[in-house]
């Protein structure tokens, strides 16, 4: 296990802890059971999608699984740190007002790419 694994060893503890299966997570997050596996042991890490799914089926918040976007250390533009701390506290009908936002402005950079 990685050592910086917190998330995945705070979402196994908190899955044990609930008495689910790898397997009845992914089915209650409608991901693929091996995506579990490799996040609880820290060689997947979520993308914002799978991390929500997962959240939303345990009907957790990211303070919830240890992640502090506060302290987050990283090189990353100010603009994103700031980004994700909006959406981590986000409603779900928010988090998918900003995602089709998101999609929407992704097929428009496409356009340019050609």
């Amino acid at each position: 296990m990685s050592k910086n694994n917190t998330f995945g060893e705070k979402l196994k503890q908190i899955r044990v802890s609930r008495g689910l299966s790898q397997a009845k997570l992914a089915e209650m997050a409608d991901i693929h059971e091996k995506h579990i596996s490799k996040i609880e042991t820290g060689r997947f890490h979520p993308n914002f999608e799978t991390l929500n799914k997962i959240l939303k089926a345990l009907d957790l918040k990211l303070d919830d699984v240890g992640i502090d976007l506060k302290n987050v250390s990283t090189n990353d533009n100010p603009f994103y740190i700031k980004s994700m701390q909006i959406l981590s506290s986000a409603s779900d009908d928010e988090l998918e007002y900003f995602y089709n936002l998101l999609k929407t402005a992704q097929k428009g950079l496409e356009i340019f790419k050609e």
